[in-house]
C-alpha cells in the first residue's frame, strides 16, 4: 500500500486514531485528525510530530479533500462526515483494515456478540506456550496498526474485532477466523439483526481454500452461517460430537481432526468456570489448534489461564454470600449467559444506558428461576415496568446501595452478580469503571463485616 505523497484523514481519536494516524505518518502521508471533542486529552498528547489535529468539528476535514479515510471503531459509519468523503470519492476503511493492508501477516481474527475478549486472550496464552511467536491486539488492547512487532517480524496476529471494526473492512482476509455467538446488541447504531449479522459475516467472506472458520454450534446465530463458510469449516460445541472440530464428551474436551482426536483434558478442572467460559474455552481450542499451536501446549495454557476482569470474575465471598463481576455483560445474551449455572438464590444488579434490545427473553428467565432484581441507570424505569408485579425488585440510588441491596436479598448461600446487560456510560466512564466501583463497594462491605466481628 503506497500512502507517500497522499493526503489521509482520521477520524476519532480513541484507542485507535493516534496510532492510525502515527503509522500513516512514518510512511509518508500527510495525516490530519479530527475530533469532534473539544479536550481530547491524552490521546492528543501521543500524535507524532508533523499530524495535523482539529478538535471541536470536522470543519477543516469537511473541507479538504483526501485519498483515504480512516475511521475509529466509535464513529458511526453514516455520520455527515463519512457520508460526505466517501460521496467525495475518498476510501473510507477502519484501523484493522489499514493494519491489514499495511504488512502481510496471518491473522487470527475473533468476532461475536460475548467472550470476544476472553476467547482472544485464551488463545495469545496457547500460542504463547506453543512458542508461537504472535501478537494480541485488536478490540482488547491495542489498536494493532500500533503494535509495531506486526511490522518488524513475521508474527501471526490474534485480534479481537467488534461490528463497528467491521464496518471499515474491504480486503481483510484473515487465516483464521471465528464467530463466538450473534445474539442481539448495539441494535441502536446497526438498526437491524440482518445488518448486525451481515457485518459479523464480513470477518469470513473473503476466506477460501485452506483458510479456516471456527463456529459454534451451539448457538443458533452463529451456526446457521455454516451454509455460507466458503473455507474449512472447523467449529466446537459443548452437546454435539464432532468428526471435525472441538467438542466436550463425557466432560472431556477433545479436539478432532482428519481421524485423530486429542485429549485436552476434564472441562471441571478448568480455572474458568460456568457454560459461557466453557463455550470461549472450546473457542479457543479450535482457534490455536488451526493457527498452529500444539496440542500440549493448548491443554496446559487451557488449564492455567484465569478469568479476565470484569468477565464473571469472582470478587469475594462475605458472610457466605459470593459476589461476581460481570461487569462487561452489557447485553441481554450476556447476561443469561453469565446467570447460566448459579447456585443458591441470586440478587442481579441490572440496568444502565440501554442499546435499544428487547429484554423480554431475561426477564422471562429472571420470573421463571426467582432470580431477585436490583436495578440501576437510565434504563431502571424500563426494566421496572416490565417486571410489573414480579417481586423482589429493588431500585437502588449507586453501587454502594446496590450491593448492599443485592447481598440483602441473596442471603447466606447466594450470589450477587453485576451483569448489567446494557453499557456503562450513564453512570460511569466504561464497564471498567463499573466493575471497578462494584468491587470497591464489594470490599467496603467486606471491611463493615471484619469491624463487625472485631466489635
Amino acid at each position: 500500500m503506497e500512502l507517500r505523497g497522499k493526503k489521509a484523514l482520521v477520524v476519532g481519536l480513541g484507542r485507535t486514531g493516534a496510532p492510525s494516524a502515527n503509522r500513516l505518518a512514518s510512511l509518508g502521508a500527510s495525516v490530519l485528525v479530527t475530533d469532534n471533542n473539544n479536550n481530547p486529552g491524552e490521546a492528543a498528547k501521543k500524535l507524532a510530530p508533523g499530524v495535523a489535529i482539529e478538535t471541536g468539528s470536522h470543519d477543516r476535514a469537511m473541507a479538504e479533500k483526501f485519498d483515504l479515510v480512516v475511521v475509529s471503531p466509535g464513529v458511526p459509519w453514516e455520520s455527515p462526515l463519512l457520508v460526505a468523503k466517501r460521496n467525495a470519492g475518498s476510501e473510507v476503511i477502519s484501523e484493522i483494515e489499514l493494519a491489514f493492508r499495511l504488512v502481510e501477516r496471518p491473522w487470527l481474527a475473533i468476532t461475536g456478540t460475548n467472550g470476544k475478549s476472553t476467547t482472544t486472550a485464551l488463545v495469545g496464552a496457547m500460542m504463547a506456550e506453543s512458542g508461537v511467536d504472535s501478537v494480541v491486539c485488536g478490540n482488547i488492547g491495542n489498536a494493532a496498526v500500533g503494535e509495531d512487532a506486526i511490522f518488524e517480524r513475521p508474527v501471526k496476529v490474534v485480534a479481537e474485532i467488534s461490528s463497528f471494526q467491521l464496518e471499515g473492512v474491504t480486503t481483510f482476509k484473515p487465516r483464521v477466523s471465528a464467530i463466538l455467538n450473534i445474539t442481539p446488541d448495539h441494535l441502536d447504531r446497526h438498526k437491524t439483526m440482518e445488518e448486525y449479522t451481515r457485518l459479523k459475516c464480513r470477518i469470513f467472506e473473503l476466506q477460501r481454500g485452506d483458510d479456516v472458520c471456527v463456529l459454534n454450534m451451539d448457538d443458533e446465530g452463529a451456526s446457521k452461517l455454516a451454509g455460507r463458510v466458503k473455507c474449512r469449516l472447523f467449529p466446537f460445541s459443548t452437546s454435539e460430537k464432532l468428526r471435525e472440530g472441538v467438542f466436550v464428551n463425557d466432560g472431556v474436551i477433545l479436539i478432532s481432526h482428519a481421524s485423530e482426536i486429542w485429549k485436552m483434558g476434564e472441562a471441571k478442572d478448568m480455572r474458568l468456570k460456568g457454560r459461557a467460559n466453557l463455550e470461549n474455552a472450546l473457542a479457543a481450542c479450535a482457534i490455536a489448534f488451526s493457527g498452529g499451536a500444539d496440542t500440549g501446549a493448548i491443554s496446559r495454557a487451557l488449564f492455567k489461564f484465569e478469568a479476565l476482569e470484569h468477565r464473571v470474575e469472582p470478587v469475594a465471598t462475605i458472610a457466605g454470600v459470593r459476589f461476581i463481576n460481570d461487569s462487561k455483560g452489557t447485553n441481554v445474551g450476556s447476561t443469561l449467559k453469565a446467570l447460566d449455572g448459579l447456585e443458591g438464590r441470586v440478587a442481579l444488579i441490572l440496568g444502565g444506558r440501554d442499546k435499544d434490545q428487547d429484554f423480554t427473553p431475561l426477564a422471562e428467565m429472571i420470573k421463571r428461576s426467582g432470580v431477585a432484581v436490583v436495578l440501576i441507570g437510565e434504563s431502571s424505569e424500563k426494566l421496572g415496568r416490565l417486571f410489573g408485579g414480579y417481586e423482589p425488585v429493588a431500585r437502588a440510588n449507586g453501587m454502594d446501595d446496590a450491593v448492599a441491596k443485592g447481598a440483602e436479598l441473596a442471603g447466606a448461600g447466594g450470589t450477587v452478580l453485576l451483569s448489567p446487560a446494557c453499557a456503562s456510560f450513564d453512570m460511569f466512564r466504561d464497564y471498567r469503571d463499573r466493575g471497578e466501583k462494584f468491587r470497591e463497594s464489594v470490599l467496603k462491605t467486606q471491611k463493615s463485616a471484619m469491624a463487625g466481628k472485631g466489635a
